[in-house]
């Protein structure tokens, strides 16, 4: 499951996750921490425990811990010692499908992704609530699409890989005059139903 595709060739690769990093991520905090500090590019401890409502001490403590497992990075040249700035790990992170499919991790994956869907839909709700604000340009710049394809395994595989470079490339480009961060969130997932066969010898 690749989150946050790497942003040109000269970043990282992507970050596979072991086990011990699966289990550290797994606490609904830190993957709000993760979330808010996607959306701001990079932030403070201070700062976002009063975007969350924790205590200043309880996100420090978590952010040790996202930072321990990879799973975060200190901002260079800002802050200070007291007070450093976080950003997410250059090239992103993926949670492997083989650890996925061990029962034993059920727990751990089933509340990271729970979390994670969660964080987007607040992200989304929020973005909902305040349309009739933003800007004309945004607003046409804005779209959540839900899509049903008649695909192959490796097919999907394909458009994978397609969006995967399409978001590369956008990643790398320089920032317009009137950038924001831009959530570009989705999902990929095959259902129950397999496509009915045709032709004469169906």
């Amino acid at each position: 499951m690749p989150t946050d595709p790497t942003a040109g060739t000269d970043e990282p690769e992507r970050y596979v996750i072991e086990l011990p990093a699966l289990k550290a991520m797994a606490h609904p905090l830190r993957i709000q921490l993760l979330a808010a500090i996607g959306e701001h590019g990079s932030a403070t401890a201070s700062q976002l425990a009063a975007e969350l409502g924790e205590s200043s001490g309880a996100t420090s403590y978590h952010l040790r811990q996202l930072h321990r497992h990879g799973f975060i990075e200190e901002v260079p040249d800002r802050g200070t010692a007291r007070e450093r700035f976080w950003r997410t790990r250059s090239g992103g992170w993926e949670l492997p499908i083989e650890l996925m499919a061990q029962p034993s991790n059920a727990a751990a994956v089933n509340l990271v992704v729970r979390e994670q869907l969660l964080a987007d839909a607040r992200r989304t709700m929020e973005l909902l609530a305040r349309a009739p604000e933003l800007p004309a340009a945004w607003r046409d710049a804005t779209r959540r699409v839900t899509t049903y394809l008649e695909l192959s395994a490796d097919q999907t595989k394909e458009l994978l890989d397609e969006l995967d470079a399409l978001i590369t490339k956008y990643k790398a480009m320089p920032a317009g005059p009137d950038a924001h961060r831009v959530a570009t969130v989705f999902n990929v997932l095959p259902t129950d139903h397999a496509v009915a066969e045709s032709g004469p010898d169906a």
